[in-house]
């Protein structure tokens, strides 16, 4: 799918958003960071619909009420981005979205937890350079005992600026934004990732990341797993249950780890032969 000059949706568990501009290029710029999830099955959501007067700053609706005024074409991309997800998330209804990136190597889905700030979009970014498949930085559904994800563009904050220098030494004109803030939005196929719609999980890992540490693992039991996936939740008021049902078989179908690392090649390496295992 494609984007068209006025409009577009992208699809996440179940659910569509709509983004609406006359203005191409701002809508261009949004479609690329999320052309890998464009159009699909579902009901529209959420509607947005992005106006401008002087090429310079914007106004954002959503459903017909106002949202944002008076944005930079920096702000409105960003906050987009950041308003989105929590709508699609809030209204998937395929299965229980979680808060996790997703990656699958060797045919074996790989599922890294955690909350903001554990180092999981850079470690993501890491292994799709090592040419792990991407899904997902940010959350994953739960469906029938596969996982799906959404998959936007890899976020990385400033902090993690290492990631891309290393691999691709300057940004690309096309795929990549930059902020003011030093984060940078990369769209995951620069790093030579080719993207996954879902996979069958076989290794749950929650990561830490802890400057000048070496690796440590620390094996989960289920009933470990389980509680730690239902902190990361975030639609479980669509199900009777919860979600728990769901959380609880993955729980049971992975093999999961704690781990704490400083190194990125360390963990690369404890991944590979874990997932080759």
């Amino acid at each position: 799918m494609s984007v068209s000059a006025d409009e577009f949706a992208i699809h996440f568990g179940g659910s569509r958003v709509r983004f609406s501009s006359a203005h191409a290029d701002l809508l261009a710029a949004l479609g690329t960071h999320f052309r890998h999830c464009l159009d699909g099955a579902g009901s529209i959501s959420s509607s947005y619909i992005i106006t401008t007067f002087d090429e310079s700053h914007f106004d954002v609706s959503l459903d017909g009420g106002d949202l944002f005024s008076q944005l930079t074409r920096e702000q409105v991309l960003f906050h987009l981005m950041q308003d989105t997800i929590p709508r699609l998330n809030g209204s998937a209804s395929l299965g229980p979205v979680i808060h996790a990136a997703a990656l699958t190597h060797l045919d074996r889905g790989l599922i890294l937890c955690g909350e903001s700030g554990c180092g999981k979009s850079t470690l993501t970014a890491w292994l799709a350079a090592h040419g792990y498949h991407y899904l997902t930085d940010e959350v994953i559904c739960l469906e029938d005992g596969f996982v799906s994800g959404l998959p936007r563009s890899i976020v990385l904050k400033r902090g993690s600026a290492f990631v891309w220098q290393r691999w691709l030494g300057n940004l690309p004109d096309d795929g990549c934004l930059q902020f003011a803030d030093g984060t940078t939005w990369i769209d995951p196929s620069l790093f030579g990732a080719e993207v996954c719609q879902r996979v069958a999980p076989r290794v749950l890992v929650f990561p830490r990341y802890v400057p000048e540490t070496g690796l440590r693992v620390e094996p989960l039991k289920p009933a470990d797993a389980l509680f730690r996936l239902l902190h990361g939740l975030v639609n479980a008021r669509n199900f009777a249950d919860g979600g728990l049902a769901a959380a609880s078989r993955l729980a049971k179908q992975v093999r999961a780890w704690q781990i704490t690392y400083s190194d990125l090649e360390s963990v690369t390496t404890w991944l590979g032969q874990t997932l080759a295992d």
